[in-house]
């Protein structure tokens, strides 16, 4: 994500520059003297660490279990099928489990460590290659839950399956960048899966399956994970801007920094005004995040017209700073969409427990949602996107949220180049 936007701003730099004549420089030199804003507070998007003894620090044991990590790319299809439950092999699960000992104890010890925080980010050329063996481990751990659960350990395939759910949680809360919160999304819904394929075949009473939806409830949206993940990022966009606006930019991981070209720069860049531009976008979605995905007010975010001709881009002193201001900010769109799809993995697990549970009692699906109320819950469940209540098709047997489309499609999940689609699960049961 890093090198991405590296590369965007050098990629619109040239682009810009070389469409600038001499001529155009000259007449606008000296608009842009008075472009100059003023500087502005944005303290507000400062991020909170915490100062953790190594003892205590998660982070650590963690790169130590990556490092006993047994995933070798020979093999990476039967693993990732034995992870996911299918062509399940006992011998091979076995197998990896062995060669996976001092890994998954080693994960183990960094669960019942009390904080897991990751070393401050300095740059987006910054690696975070330890991203990518933490998911392997999260792998790892589900090849355990379906062991677990097919030699008939539920309790503990089960709580398992929320070790790799808690695990999701506290990596989106590390204190690194948005990557860092997207990885610990990926994580959760690892776990979220692994529980929804045990559902329907799960013999757990009913007091087992009612706390199973308890619990879920502790791990919805990271709602600090996700302010802490902005803060950072704006940080690293700060630095960004401020470096690119000095003629530096940062390449690699190293403290020399390369030069970029700042042939009429201060004209086409102004990076006070562009940072106004990232601290009130990530103030939208900071400030609205507890709201589903369709009342978060986009309109309140800045308006770049990419449109407008050059010439009026060159008047208004950011030529350069608009577009990419305007290339960056739909992230932050599919970031909000991440957390709301979050709350609609929990919520439609915790419903396909209730739906068990209800199948258990009366020996068939309800009619309507509503049935689970107040058993199972106060209210039914809504779905994160569009607020209202999640929807339901007994004929269809299926649970389904609308997606970021907004648009109720029936359960139609995506295939192909279809525009509108919904988020379905099946009631296997």
């Amino acid at each position: 994500m890093g090198k991405f936007k590296i590369l965007i701003i050098l990629a619109v730099s040239i682009a810009v520059i070389l469409a600038v004549c001499l001529t155009v420089v000259v007449v606008f030199s000296s608009l842009a003297g008075r472009q100059k804003s003023n500087a502005f507070n944005d303290s507000d998007l400062i991020p909170t660490r915490v100062e953790v003894t190594l003892e205590s620090n998660a982070f650590w044991t963690l790169l130590k279990a990556t490092n006993e990590l047994y995933w070798p790319e020979s093999s990476g299809r039967k693993l990732d099928d034995l992870s996911d439950d299918t062509n399940w092999d006992d011998s091979l699960a076995a197998d990896v489990l062995e060669k996976n000992h001092d890994c998954l104890n080693l994960f183990d010890e960094a669960m019942r460590q009390p904080f897991l925080l990751v070393p401050e980010p300095k740059t987006f050329a910054d690696e975070y290659s330890y991203l990518g063996g933490w998911k392997a481990v999260s792998r790892v751990e589900s090849i355990r839950v379906f062991a677990s659960f097919r030699g008939k350990n539920e309790k503990e395939a089960f709580d398992s399956a929320f070790k790799i759910i808690e695990f999701g949680q506290r990596v989106e809360n590390s204190g690194g960048l948005i990557i860092h919160y997207v990885v610990g999304s990926a994580i959760k819904a690892v776990g979220l899966r692994r529980i929804q394929q045990m559902i329907p075949q799960t013999t757990l009473p009913e007091t087992d399956l009612v706390e199973l939806i308890h619990r879920l409830n502790d791990f919805k949206a990271n709602k600090e994970g996700i302010t802490n993940a902005l803060k950072m990022e704006y940080q690293m966009d700060r630095e960004l801007l401020d470096n690119y606006a000095a003629g530096r930019i940062s390449t690699t991981n190293s403290d020399s920094d390369q030069k970029v070209t700042s042939f009429g720069l201060k004209m086409l860049f102004n990076a006070t005004k562009t940072k106004r531009e990232f601290a009130q976008a990530d103030r939208v979605l900071r400030d609205n995040i507890s709201k589903p995905f369709s009342e978060i007010p986009w309109t309140d975010l800045p308006v770049i017209e990419t449109n407008t001709p050059i010439w009026r881009r060159l008047i208004g002193g950011n030529a350069i700073g608009d577009i990419i201001f305007a290339l960056m900010e739909p992230s932050l769109k599919g970031f909000a969409s991440r957390k709301s799809r979050e709350n609609v993995d929990i919520a439609a697990t915790q419903l396909l427990l209730a739906l068990k549970i209800y199948k258990i009692h009366h020996g068939k699906l309800p009619e309507s949602l509503s049935e689970l109320v107040p058993e199972c819950f106060s209210q039914v469940p809504a779905d994160d996107f569009d607020g209202k209540p999640f929807r339901y098709s007994p004929e269809k047997q299926l649970i389904y949220s609308v997606g970021s489309d907004l648009k109720d499609s029936g359960g139609e999940a995506r295939r192909g180049n279809l525009e509108s689609y919904d988020l379905p699960f099946k009631i296997e049961f």
